[in-house]
């Protein structure tokens, strides 16, 4: 009897400190989108082709245009966007999409890991005049 007292003791005790571990000691992960560009930028979140997340965020010329965060024990970007497609409009007239699936578009993905600076828990994408030359003209205004 002794012996079993020991063992419940043993996966009982580890179990609640686990469970009660406070957010405080897990790490943030921070996703940071600056426009490197003068052009203004839009971005438009899409999930399952629904509009999703923020929906649309904009800046005109060079800084922050988007600022996301998660504390869990794995940091994924697309949980911190909250989208499967994000479609970044250049002036109103250009449009580059973004898909989480196909990591479209190749080597400058939103949603790819690589094509962040890292530091600590912060990650950045520039959006740059590669994502503005990617960029296909809308026929008319970007709606």
């Amino acid at each position: 009897m002794m012996n079993l007292k020991k063992i419940l003791l043993y996966l009982i005790v580890p179990f609640l400190i686990i469970s009660c571990w406070p957010k405080d000691f897990e790490e943030t992960g921070v996703i940071v989108i600056n426009n490197g560009l003068v052009n203004d930028v839009q971005m438009r979140f899409f999930r399952n082709s629904i509009p999703s997340g923020p929906e649309i965020v904009s800046k005109t010329g060079k800084g922050e245009i988007f600022r996301g965060e998660d504390t869990s024990t794995v940091v994924v970007i697309n949980q911190i966007l909250q989208a499967d497609s994000i479609v970044l409009i250049f002036d109103n007239e250009r449009a580059e999409t973004h898909f989480l699936h196909t990591v479209v578009p190749v080597g400058h993905s939103l949603f790819n890991n690589d094509s962040y600076k890292h530091d600590g828990n912060t990650s950045t994408y520039t959006i740059d005049a590669k994502n503005y030359n990617n960029a296909i003209p809308c026929d008319g205004p970007c709606n």
